[in-house]
């Protein structure tokens, strides 16, 4: 994928979804075969981390404004990068973070400040790198009045029921899964990340999961969760 714009621009996106009072999601298109995911969570004190920028038209880069301070620009992975560059430009004080694994790539496009451990959170926003990826992507987790979300990227998708070969190489689709390029290629450790997706499925808190790629999980989202754990 392109290290990144260097100028703003603007793909086709939906509105900004208010998923709860601290978390929005908007989903754009990437390109002709694909579509992405951006996540808002707004810490307690208003401030604002965006996982996996994605460039807005302007009355909904103003809907964000009137939200909070952009604190946190996080590239999810060394592959989602694309418009990192061009938000940290637009928020000048906001600091650009990636997994630990992954800051070398991310850092092609725009200077990160440090992995997910230094980036801020607080009780109801938290970070941690999923086990078996080598520390190259993470989940953001975010408490809501109605239950926790867990944010990935490409570690799960959620995509339509594909066929032909796309289908065959992404296989399982049509449900909340991890893709076959995640479990053959990017995983280091299938074993661990399984346990860590199931650990994950079991707490009492999960309300939904957001996946990089796809709708977004809010019925049934542990057992959903712990299936596509347990078809690694």
């Amino acid at each position: 994928m392109a290290v990144g714009y260097r100028t703003w621009t603007v793909l086709p996106h939906d509105p900004i979804e208010v998923l709860a009072p601290n978390l929005w999601r908007v989903e754009g298109v990437l390109n002709a075969y694909n579509r992405r995911v951006m996540v808002l969570a707004r810490l307690a004190d208003g401030r604002i981390v965006i996982h996996n920028a994605v460039a807005l038209d302007e009355p909904s880069m103003a809907q964000i404004d009137a939200w909070g301070e952009v604190a946190a620009i996080l590239i999810p992975n060394g592959f989602h990068r694309q418009d990192a560059r061009i938000m940290q430009t637009r928020y000048p004080k906001a600091k650009v973070y990636a997994p630990s694994g992954a800051i070398a790539a991310a850092s092609k496009a725009t200077p990160c400040s440090g992995g997910y451990a230094d980036v801020p959170t607080d009780e109801t926003v938290s970070l941690r790198e999923l086990e078996g990826v080598g520390d190259r992507e993470g989940v953001m987790l975010v408490q809501s009045p109605d239950g926790l979300s867990a944010v990935f990227c490409d570690t799960l998708l959620n995509l339509p029921k594909l066929s032909g070969l796309l289908g065959m190489f992404l296989h399982p689709t049509g449900m909340l899964s991890v893709p076959r390029p995640t479990a053959w290629w990017f995983a280091k450790n299938v074993d661990a990340l399984r346990k860590d997706l199931l650990r994950l499925s079991e707490d009492d808190r999960l309300a939904r999961v957001i996946p990089g790629h796809g709708a977004v999980v809010g019925i049934e989202a542990s057992a959903r969760l712990r299936e596509a754990a347990e078809r690694l």
